[in-house]
């Protein structure tokens, strides 16, 4: 008997879980033992590999220009990325990344064939059509989408005994949402959903970084980055 899972396929971080008898949802540990998995895909021509997840992130420590990280920012764009010799839009990069948590997972719970992903409030259809495309390629069938917050906000209703509106929001590593919902006894109904796909943890970082980086060339003459350095 095949098993539907619910996908959290992140900028930087993706997760993968199911329901269990009771009807709690239990997150599914990846083969390194881990309950989320870096959105990170490392690839090297010379030797012929291909790694998903932590090794690759790590991998890309030492060469980042062989792989790909934060590509759900690329969903529905044309971005491509070669590797031996061939172009690979984000829906093929984003397949690899459901094809590692679907097998990973079936180790654990058997066969799985279908998944609701969520995907950020504000991505256009390109985007969420990009996102069923990437099921598709790794060989799932996407049931449903539906939006980070607003599933959080079905989560924290159905978990307690609440009755109003509630806001939920989504800080996650590549954007940032909100989920304004109101609670009734036996239902939820989602008021307004929005966010920004260049709002999150990643961007933060970056502008930290940035003004470090002009603070410390002010008071002392010494640009800490150097953009001319090649191996």
């Amino acid at each position: 008997m095949s098993n539907i899972v619910g996908i959290d396929l992140g900028t930087t971080l993706s997760s993968i879980a199911v329901l269990d008898q009771i009807g709690k949802p239990e997150i599914i540990s990846n083969q390194d033992g881990e309950n989320i998995t870096p959105s990170v895909v490392y690839w090297d021509d010379e030797e012929q590999i291909m790694l998903v997840g932590t090794q690759a992130r790590l991998a890309l420590t030492a060469d980042p220009d062989k792989g790909v990280e934060e590509v759900k920012k690329e969903m529905g764009q044309d971005s491509a990325w070669e590797w031996d010799g061939i172009a690979h839009n984000p829906e093929q990069i984003s397949s690899y990344i459901l094809k590692k948590l679907i097998q990973d997972a079936a180790l654990i719970k058997g066969p799985i064939d279908s998944a609701v992903v969520t995907v950020p409030a504000n991505f256009a259809n390109e985007a969420r059509n990009a996102t069923l495309k990437a099921g598709h390629l790794a060989g799932i069938e996407v049931s449903h989408i539906i939006n980070e917050p607003t599933a959080a906000a079905l989560f924290y209703a159905t978990q307690n005994t609440i009755s109003g509106n509630l806001l939920v929001y989504d800080l996650g590593g590549g954007t940032f949402d909100a989920t304004v919902a109101r609670i009734g006894k036996q239902e939820v109904e989602c008021i307004a959903s929005q966010g920004d796909r260049n709002l999150g943890g990643k961007d933060f970082d970056r502008i930290i970084v940035e003004w470090m980086r002009e603070k410390y060339k002010s008071q002392h003459g010494v640009d800490l980055v150097n953009e001319d350095v090649t191996e």
